[in-house]
């Protein structure tokens, strides 16, 4: 079953909202806007109207939502004509991509629940999600014996776990793979201290030229570029 934890935020007319979208076998992804809005109901209903449209049609999700008035809304509708309206548009989306959506209450101290509080936050006031210069970790665990690698991402309150195919046809070698993900999942001007890398992925991270093969030499240049055009400092320890 798919997965959306929301989360609004309100200050005077302006709101910010958040989602975390988990679908099986795949990354967390994370949404985030800003809107003019009457008050928090409102930015949050937003945030369950954005989960319906970005989740797959026709299946099955479960939205979860510390706020008891969103779930009654969403059922059966509310006392404010815009939250009303807002919640019929999330009816009317639900059943136009075929999304069998269910609303649950969930507990806001859980890890999804407070990403995606930060990410409505930081919607509002306009800000970047992460301060320039925030650290992150990541922990790169990659056995020659497995045939996916696991890479573990850390930050304030949030820790996020990929498991990458290594069968897949690539020229990067296990350990440079597992790096690229772990790069792929900081934010934007993140310092990211990178732990467990083998010493070729050291060595071609700094230097992408010590790639003898071309393929393989062009791809690592492509993620490195990448990571340094969203201001993300790779160290490692």
């Amino acid at each position: 079953m798919n997965h959306a934890f929301v989360d609004g935020s309100f200050d005077a007319g302006v709101g910010g909202w958040g989602v975390v979208l988990i679908l099986p076998n795949l990354l967390p992804r994370r949404l985030q806007g800003r809107v003019d809005a009457e008050d928090n109901n409102a930015t949050e209903l937003r945030a369950v109207l954005e989960a319906v449209l970005h989740a797959p049609a026709q299946e099955r999700m479960m939205v979860h939502t510390d706020n008891v008035n969103i779930i009654r809304a969403v059922r059966s509708g509310a006392r404010s004509f815009p939250q009303d309206e807002l919640a019929a548009q999330v009816r009317e989306a639900a059943e136009a991509r075929e999304v069998q959506l269910q609303l649950v209450r969930e507990s806001r101290t859980r890890r999804h629940m407070r990403a995606a509080h930060d990410l409505a936050n930081a919607a509002r006031r306009e800000q970047p999600l992460s301060a320039p210069g925030a650290p992150a970790e990541a922990v790169l665990d990659v056995q020659p014996w497995r045939s996916e690698a696991k890479v573990m991402v850390r930050r304030d309150g949030e820790r996020v776990t990929a498991h990458v195919p290594l069968d897949a046809p690539t020229p990067l070698p296990p350990t440079v793979q597992a790096l690229g993900v772990a790069v792929g999942l900081a934010r934007p001007g993140e310092v990211l201290t990178v732990r467990r890398a083998s010493t070729l992925a050291m060595a071609w991270w700094n230097n992408p030229r010590r790639a003898l093969d071309e393929e393989a030499r062009t791809a690592l240049c492509a993620l490195v570029a990448e990571a340094e055009g969203r201001g993300v400092q790779v160290q490692f320890a």
